[in-house]
C-alpha cells in the first residue's frame, strides 16, 4: 500500500521481487524512496548500503557518460517487497551485505588514451586513406 500510495499503481508479483527496478528508481530518487519508507515505518537504515541496490545519479562529467555506470562489483541486490515488510516489522534493515573490497580506479588511463591514442589512430586512418 505504501508503494501504491506513492506511485499510484500496484506492482505485479514479479515486480514485487525488485521494487527499485520496477519503479525505475536510481540515485537520488531511490535514496528519497528509502528515506521516506524509513520515516513512515520507523526503520533504522544504519546497515543499509545503497551502492549494492542502485546506481548513483548520472553526472554529465562522469567517465562513460551517457552510458550508466556499472553497479558496484558488477552486483546489484534487488529490494523485494518482502524485504521492505521485514524491515517495517523489525524496525531495522534486515539485509547482511558481503564484505568486498573496492579495486583501485584506473580512470587515469582515460587521459593518455585520449591525448595520445586518438591522434595516433587518426594519423593511421589518414595514412591508410591516402595509400588507398
Amino acid at each position: 500500500m505504501f508503494i501504491e500510495a506513492r506511485f499510484g499503481r500496484r506492482l505485479s508479483p514479479l515486480q514485487q521481487a525488485d521494487v527499485l527496478a520496477a519503479l525505475s528508481l536510481d540515485g537520488e530518487n531511490a535514496a528519497a524512496f528509502m528515506t521516506s519508507f524509513a520515516a513512515e515505518f520507523g526503520v533504522d537504515l544504519t546497515g543499509y548500503e545503497p551502492r549494492f541496490h542502485h546506481r548513483d545519479e548520472q553526472r554529465l562529467l562522469r567517465p562513460g557518460w551517457p552510458f550508466p555506470a556499472p553497479h558496484l562489483f558488477g552486483l546489484r541486490l534487488p529490494i523485494a517487497v518482502s524485504t521492505l515488510a521485514n524491515a517495517a516489522q523489525t524496525g531495522r534493515w534486515p539485509v547482511t551485505y558481503p564484505v568486498l573490497s573496492v579495486a583501485a580506479s584506473r580512470q587515469w588511463l582515460n587521459a593518455p588514451l585520449i591525448l595520445f591514442g586518438l591522434p595516433v589512430l587518426a594519423a593511421l586512418v589518414i595514412a591508410v586513406l591516402r595509400w588507398i
